[in-house]
């Protein structure tokens, strides 16, 4: 299994030069199309069985219902970020738009750099907005969602699943995480806000500067806990915690 997973896109669309031509940008930039679908009963099947982190979305959809019907259903039922997608940039569709809340609105057609850009922001955008209401956002720019960590490096957002973050090990206000294959990754944050977001039955502080993946523990002794064969310490204060929450005695 790939430790990192690209951001999975559908694309609701009813061109089909159009749909495809989008699915060659997105891939291209470094994006996963997991779908497209013509209508609002594929764009639900899609949505559910797939899961994507976002949904970029034509508003003048063929049919019975509109890109408008699908947005709603978005927005008030699966709770993930959209982009409208149109031809039409007329003060009226505009307006319309505007009320369903769009993470993004673009306009076709249109670069790699403003799809890119568009995505990247509505990403962002969707879970700080979503964090801030409930008092957990943080000043780090990644951010988690259902069962995984969206980590910034370069210039894509990378989806790393907590059960490949198997030990993480903070140096001031940086940290690093060791992954599953020996992966490591750096991010701008300190332990205690990074744990904050985390489920907390699953990641255990061992230290004033390390914390372990439960599930991925290996073995442990009064002075560590081993993973993958690496020795994480176990600090004095953290002691009565560990044996408490691991059911242990040494």
């Amino acid at each position: 299994m790939d430790l990192s997973e690209k951001i999975k896109i559908a694309i609701v669309e009813d061109e089909s030069i159009i749909a495809e031509d989008i699915k060659f940008q997105l891939n291209t930039i470094g994006y996963n199309v997991i779908g497209i679908a013509n209508d609002s009963i594929e764009a639900e099947q899609i949505i559910i069985s797939e899961k994507p982190d976002l949904v970029m979305l034509d508003i003048m959809l063929r049919g019975e219902k509109s890109g408008l019907y699908i947005a709603e259903l978005i927005r008030n039922k699966y709770h993930i970020p959209f982009i409208f997608i149109t031809s039409h940039a007329d003060k009226a569709t505009v307006e319309q738009a505007k009320l369903f809340k769009p993470d993004g609105y673009l306009v076709k057609p249109f670069s790699d750099n403003d799809l890119y850009t568009s995505i990247e922001i509505a990403l962002f955008k969707h879970y700080a907005d979503r964090d801030l209401k409930s008092d957990e956002l943080t000043t780090d720019s990644n951010f988690v969602l259902n069962n995984s960590i969206f980590i910034k490096k370069d210039y894509l957002l990378i989806k790393v699943k907590f059960e490949d973050l198997f030990w993480i090990k903070s140096d001031g206000n940086y940290l690093e995480l060791h992954c599953r294959n020996n992966k490591k990754f750096l991010i701008r944050s300190t332990l205690k806000d990074f744990l904050n977001k985390l489920p907390k039955n699953t990641f255990l502080q061992t230290h004033k500067s390390y914390s372990v993946n439960v599930n991925c523990i290996d073995a442990i002794e009064y002075s560590h806990v081993i993973i993958e064969e690496q020795q994480i310490p176990i600090g004095r204060l953290f002691l009565d915690t560990i044996k408490k929450t691991l059911h242990i005695e040494f």
